[in-house]
């Protein structure tokens, strides 16, 4: 199933429930540099935090329908994901000026708290 924009795909098949559709774990998922952030909201994890943590998100994933283990994977797959987030740019032949301006979305506090729990 896609959405109205032909290349934004939200569901996919759900693997724990075959012939089920879930949304997407990592649907609309956008960087954001630090010279933006301030105007981007921020969704919170759970109502008792307002500043995002990666403990949080994973401490809260029973909520969600999953357990701390399925969290855990979810969180390796989007980790190792984006890593190579600088060597994609090059790639996609991103210029190099907007490559550092986006190092900001990907490298900061966040990611190596995760890393710390992976």
């Amino acid at each position: 199933m896609r959405s109205s924009i032909e290349r934004d795909e939200f569901f996919r098949a759900e693997q724990r429930s075959p012939g089920r559709w879930a949304l997407s774990p990592a649907y609309d998922l956008n960087p954001v540099p630090e010279i933006d952030r301030r105007h981007t909201p921020k969704t919170a994890i759970t109502e008792y935090q307002e500043e995002p943590a990666i403990a949080a998100a994973v401490d809260a994933a029973p909520r969600f329908g999953l357990k701390a283990a399925e969290a855990k994977v979810i969180l390796r797959e989007v980790f190792h994901a984006v890593s190579g987030w600088r060597n994609t740019g090059k790639q996609l032949r991103i210029k190099a000026s907007t490559i550092d301006v986006y190092a900001t979305a990907f490298e900061h506090p966040l990611r190596d708290e995760a890393h710390k729990l992976l």
